[in-house]
């Protein structure tokens, strides 16, 4: 296990290759229509299943231990990309992300997830879950109702654990350190 300090953590599904590959050929075309947007590091891509805060490394164990708990009974799913979307609405987009088809295994996951981290008593944001990968963020909230999107083809991939990670503040941005995963049953 990876040495931690007190830093933000938080359970999710890294975004595989192909994702990624697909994320940054979308960034790179909003890129050159938006002066203003800030955009991960493709490599960071990831689904959030539940954002913990500032934890203390101790808990690192406990927290693995939880989210074994909560996979064990889900078999591993498919997951598929599918529209683009802007939060918290496209008349006053903040966030640009890059959402999935639905997928009932996923909602199951994420729910027996986030019960298991409240049995644990462990704090995380209660936001409702919506499954997505942020692809962008705008400084100041812009109107992408009449915006041209290229055509994303549609990306599928196997999901068969949850990943704990800390984020790590950088100049350009944060870094994610996988800390250990848990496998679904």
């Amino acid at each position: 296990m990876a040495e931690v300090s007190a830093s933000p953590l938080f359970f999710a599904l890294a975004a595989p290759a192909e994702v990624r590959a697909l994320a940054g050929r979308f960034q790179d075309v909003v890129r050159m229509t938006s002066s203003q947007a800030r955009f991960p590091d493709p490599d960071g891509l990831h689904l959030t299943l539940a954002y913990l805060g500032r934890m203390a490394p101790d808990q690192v164990p406990a927290l693995l231990a939880l989210a074994a708990e909560a996979a064990r009974p889900c078999p591993g799913f498919t997951l598929r990309t599918a529209a683009v979307g802007g939060f918290p609405r496209p008349g006053r987009t903040r966030i640009l992300w890059l959402g999935f088809e639905p997928q009932p295994a996923l909602e199951v996951l994420a729910g027996r997830l986030r019960a298991a981290l409240r049995s644990g008593r462990v704090g995380f944001d209660e936001k409702p879950f919506l499954a997505h990968l942020t692809l962008a963020r705008f400084r100041e909230p812009v109107d992408l109702g009449g915006t041209a999107f290229p055509v994303l083809e549609p990306c599928a991939f196997a999901v068969r654990g949850i990943g704990l990670f800390r984020s790590l503040p950088g100049p350009h941005g944060s870094q994610y350190q996988l800390l250990g995963e848990a496998e679904l049953g």
